[in-house]
């Protein structure tokens, strides 16, 4: 974008600020949508936090987001502050008013956007909230706001969950919180009467690296679960959710929450209301910039499994070719498939596949098949995985290393020369429009190929 005079400051509070994806979110925001706006991290000390948002107002910043450890203590510093704010005791995001700015808490707003789009009511439910910290306390206001029948609130120590029992119960003016010791987790149990539970994980147990721990780790308890949300999204998949789906429930992080914060930040501060097509385009690069998966295309031959064996090992990522992954569900060839069932049964399958794929994976080079792309379902799920990367062969290189191969369906009879050539003047359009870096790879070694692909991701 070009900054010019007219261009409006917008901001974000914390310590540390390193590694938000608040900018992502916002300047996507802004670059979509035409606004003349551009969002920045702010390192704020808590000792500064009072002249930085004087400081703030001074220079006409237009609004900020406060992040921890500043959610509390700001608010002493506002104008005016929201009745949902002030009930959960925290603020993230400052409007500016006449005067100063006013608090708001989008952390709720934006998971109650959340379940809103994955159809999970809480009208008349159940509901169990692991943890009982700042998180919990905005997860416990929009389950009493969106009509929860009753809430558990689970933690390590009882006097935590008991305060935000007790608030809210006050607030809402209802007896529907109860705290519980989260080594007395079993006491859900007798709760449970075939009316399961929808669960909310606010802790930061499962926080990458730390990918393998969970709160509770008892296969009995996730049976009682219908939906599972974690508002972790790093790791894309907790080990909360993986028990969740392994025991038939739904699981979703948080990552939609974070999108949704952020949205209804930007729409108070600009007064308008964002599409949800422009909050799936923002979604998809929240994706692209958390799982840092590589999506390898291009025609068969081009060399996507052994570039993509190179790079992984260069990364540390982990390796998965879409085929054999299909193979291994189905538990016969890819031929075999083509023969039984024909190729649109195949790229129906292929859709299936990449759809749970998007459910887990990252860190992670991904070999797709050489039509995979071509139907659109599947190059929609390909923008969702990550870094789309085709690897460009020449037609004549194609022909000399597939010379004598029998493994390929569409490459079977006579004139193979004549169907490569077709195939790829077919393929190629698709293949350019849908990849974000086009490598060439005719003439050239792996360890080339693998170094220039290396430097676009990193």
């Amino acid at each position: 974008m070009n900054i010019d005079g007219k261009t409006r400051l917008l901001g974000l509070l914390g310590d540390p600020v390193e590694h938000t994806m608040s900018p992502v979110i916002h300047n996507t925001l802004s670059d979509v949508l035409g606004f003349n706006e551009v969002y920045v991290p702010f390192h704020t000390t808590s000792e500064g936090l009072k002249n930085a948002v004087k400081g703030a107002y001074d220079l006409n910043i237009l609004g900020m987001n406060a992040t921890v450890p500043h959610k509390n203590a700001v608010i002493d510093m506002l104008v005016d502050i929201d009745a949902g704010a002030k009930a959960i005791g925290a603020v993230n995001t400052l409007v500016r008013v006449e005067g100063g700015y006013k608090g708001y808490n989008t952390d709720m707003m934006g998971l109650s956007r959340e379940l809103d789009v994955y159809g999970i009511s809480l009208k008349e439910r159940n509901a169990v909230i692991l943890g009982a910290g700042g998180a919990a306390r905005a997860v416990a206001y929009m389950c009493a706001a969106k009509g929860c029948k009753k809430v558990f609130v689970l933690n390590r120590t009882l006097q935590k969950a008991e305060s935000i029992a007790s608030d809210m119960n006050r607030y809402f003016k209802k007896d529907i919180f109860l705290p519980v010791l989260l080594a007395d987790y079993e006491k859900l149990y007798d709760e449970y009467n075939d009316e399961k539970f929808v669960v909310f994980q606010s802790t930061s147990i499962g926080l990458a690296p730390h990918n393998e721990d969970v709160v509770i780790d008892d296969s009995r308890f996730y049976e009682l679960i219908d939906v599972g949300i974690d508002l972790i999204y790093n790791p894309f998949e907790t080990k909360f959710m993986r028990l969740c789906r392994e025991n038939g429930a739904k699981a979703y992080n948080g990552l939609r929450m974070l999108l949704y914060q952020g949205i209804i930040a930007y729409e108070l501060w600009n007064n308008i209301s964002v599409a949800e097509d422009v909050a799936d385009i923002v979604y998809n690069k929240m994706l692209k910039s958390i799982r840092k998966n590589i999506i390898l295309i291009g025609f068969m031959g081009c060399g996507k499994t052994t570039v993509g064996t190179a790079v992984a090992s260069r990364l540390g990522y982990n390796l998965l070719d879409v085929d054999s992954y299909i193979e291994k569900e189905a538990g016969c060839s890819i031929s075999q498939i083509f023969a039984d069932k024909g190729e649109q049964y195949f790229r129906e399958l292929e859709t299936d596949t990449l759809k749970k794929l998007n459910a887990s994976i990252s860190h992670t080079v991904i070999s797709t098949g050489g039509g995979l792309p071509m139907r659109p379902e599947n190059a929609e799920e390909l923008r969702k995985l990550g870094t789309i990367i085709y690897l460009d062969v020449q037609p004549e290189e194609v022909i000399r290393r597939l010379s004598g191969d029998t493994s390929r369906p569409l490459l079977q009879g006579d004139d193979v020369e004549r169907k490569v050539n077709r195939l790829m003047d077919e393929r190629r359009p698709v293949y350019e429009s849908e990849a974000d870096c086009v490598i060439p790879v005719t003439g050239r070694d792996v360890e080339e190929i693998v170094d220039e692909l290396v430097s676009i991701v990193e």
